[in-house]
C-alpha cells in the first residue's frame, strides 16, 4: 500500500485564519459606525444651516420686493403691487405664506420692529401705523442665538402717498 500525501491546512492554520478575519471584520464595522455616526452628524447640521440661509434669502428678497411692510398681531405681512406676502412666527416655527406655504422648524424670539427708529409694538386698525422699515429677531441653534436684521428703505414717493397732507 502506497501512502498519498494529501495537501491541507492544519486545524492550528484555520484557526489562526478565522482569528485574523474576525479582527478584520470587527475593526471594519467599528470604522463604518464611526464613519456613519460622523455623517449623520454633518448631515444634521447641515440640515439646520440649510433652513437659517433659506429663511434669510426668502426675508431678505421679501424685504426688497415689497411696497409695504406692516405689523401684524402675529408676525409680517409684506406687500407689493403684484402678491403680497406674511410671516407668522410662532414658538417653535415660522410660516411664510405667499404664492407657496413654507413653514421652517426653527425657534425663532426678540421679534422687533420699528418704523424711523421708534418702536411699533401694538397694532392699530389703520395699516399705515403698523408700517415698519427693520426687523430684528434671532434664530436659537445649538443653544445659540443667531441675529438677524433686515431693513427697509422705501421710495420717497411711498412715503409721500402715506401722508395725505404732503405737499407735492
Amino acid at each position: 500500500m502506497i501512502e498519498k500525501k494529501v495537501n491541507a491546512f492544519t486545524i492550528m492554520e484555520v484557526t489562526i485564519t478565522m482569528m485574523i478575519t474576525a479582527i478584520v471584520i470587527g475593526i471594519t464595522y467599528t470604522a463604518y459606525s464611526i464613519v456613519s455616526q460622523s455623517y449623520m452628524g454633518y448631515q444634521k447640521k447641515n440640515d439646520g444651516l440649510t433652513v437659517l440661509s433659506r429663511i434669510d434669502q426668502l426675508l431678505a428678497k421679501d424685504f426688497a420686493h415689497a411696497a409695504l411692510i406692516s405689523k401684524t398681531q402675529d408676525g409680517l405681512l409684506l406687500s407689493s403691487p403684484s402678491d403680497s406676502v406674511s410671516y407668522v412666527f410662532a414658538l417653535g416655527f415660522i410660516v411664510r405664506k405667499g404664492p407657496v406655504i413654507d413653514t421652517f422648524k426653527i425657534q425663532s424670539g426678540g421679534l422687533t420692529t420699528l418704523f424711523e427708529t421708534q418702536p411699533i409694538s401694538e397694532v392699530s386698525a389703520d395699516s399705515e401705523q403698523n408700517r415698519i422699515d427693520e426687523l430684528s429677531f434671532f434664530i436659537v441653534l445649538k443653544n445659540g442665538n443667531i441675529p438677524y436684521h433686515y431693513q427697509k428703505q422705501y421710495s420717497s414717493v411711498n412715503l409721500l402717498a402715506r401722508n395725505h397732507n404732503a405737499i407735492n
